[in-house]
């Protein structure tokens, strides 16, 4: 058995991930994209993205099918269950709220539903392990569902954890940050994986080294023959480091990967529901990133790169800034 990769970002509508903008650090969006391209731009470049939104409040059926209609047939989306539930109610009388929410999520992206995140909050202990395990057993089983522990203690026993997760076939969210440590636990036939990063005020705010990147390769590598797929989610986001990190790690991986100027706007256009423009305005509307002003030279193999990439997109190496 070999796992099918699936790599993203915990969110896309960052604008500073634009390029031009004062905060962005490393352009993934060209300065010309419209908010409402934004999805179907980034859905060129990855398979996979995790919904962050649906966590701060219920999303509307109309936005939701929206998204589904931004994206390629083989495209997945992710999702956070709504911190009403989690944090607030720490799952307890959360039957309805959870039917309203998921009713939503599956009629709104239909086969393009990918696996659900149940992020606990940081001060519910093991102690809470009844919860859990009533929440776990209400879970519809044809649904992919991942736990993401915040706490030590979870870790602390974590023979019990793994039994607990393993009998409904639900996912131990593998962690990348300063408070857990990084272990690779399977208890699903998919494994689910957050890199938030390690800043050292906020952990987000953080950009991946090649080394580090090549730890995560490895680690990935080892799960792939144990379970049928690999969700791995990058949760920098600040200043475009998340969707560079991800296509990073998808050329270590080897990986499928479409460079961004290869990208068509043509496409683009039409799945976030455009009319089709004149080959005038195609021209005179041409992508930032399809200008030669904005290329350069990787110094270790010589292959046009991305101004402001800070990888090669050929062999992975990390450029010099000019």
């Amino acid at each position: 058995m070999t796992a099918k990769i699936l790599l993203g970002t915990s969110g896309f509508g960052y604008s500073d991930w634009q390029a031009r903008n004062e905060k962005t650090k490393i352009a993934f969006y060209p300065s010309i994209l419209t908010e409402q391209q934004r999805l179907a731009w980034y859905s060129e470049v990855f398979p996979t993205v995790e919904i962050n939104t649906s966590f701060y409040h219920f999303p509307r059926l109309g936005v939701v099918r929206r998204w589904e209609k931004h994206v390629p047939e083989n495209f997945l989306f992710a999702f956070k269950i709504p911190k009403l539930i989690t944090h607030e109610k720490k799952l307890i009388d959360f039957h309805t709220d959870l039917e309203r929410f998921l009713n939503t999520m599956t009629s709104g992206l239909r086969k393009k539903l990918g696996p659900a995140l149940l992020q606990l909050p940081p001060k519910f202990s093991d102690e809470n392990r009844q919860a859990l395990a009533v929440f776990l057993k209400h879970w519809p089983s044809e649904l992919k569902l991942a736990v993401e522990f915040r706490e030590r203690s979870w870790v602390k026993h974590l023979d019990q954890t793994v039994n607990l997760l393993s009998k409904y076939n639900v996912a131990f969210c593998i962690v990348d940050e300063p408070l857990l440590p990084p272990i690779t636990p399977v208890t699903a036939d998919f494994s689910y994986i957050r890199l938030h990063g390690h800043g050292l005020k906020i952990w987000y705010r953080y950009l991946y080294s090649r080394k580090e990147l090549l730890t995560w390769k490895d680690k990935i590598e080892a799960l792939k023959d144990q379970t049928r797929e690999i969700f791995t989610y990058f949760n920098n986001h600040p200043a475009g480091s998340a969707p560079s990190n991800a296509r990073q790690l998808a050329i270590l991986l080897k990986q499928p990967l479409k460079k961004l100027e290869t990208i068509d706007m043509a496409v683009v256009r039409r799945r976030a529901g455009e009319k089709a423009q004149s080959s005038l305005e195609q021209f005179l509307t041409v992508p930032d990133v399809q200008i030669n002003d904005f290329l350069r030279y990787c110094d270790q193999c010589g292959e046009m790169v991305l101004r402001d990439d800070y990888f090669c997109e050929t062999c992975g190496s990390q450029l010099q800034s000019d």
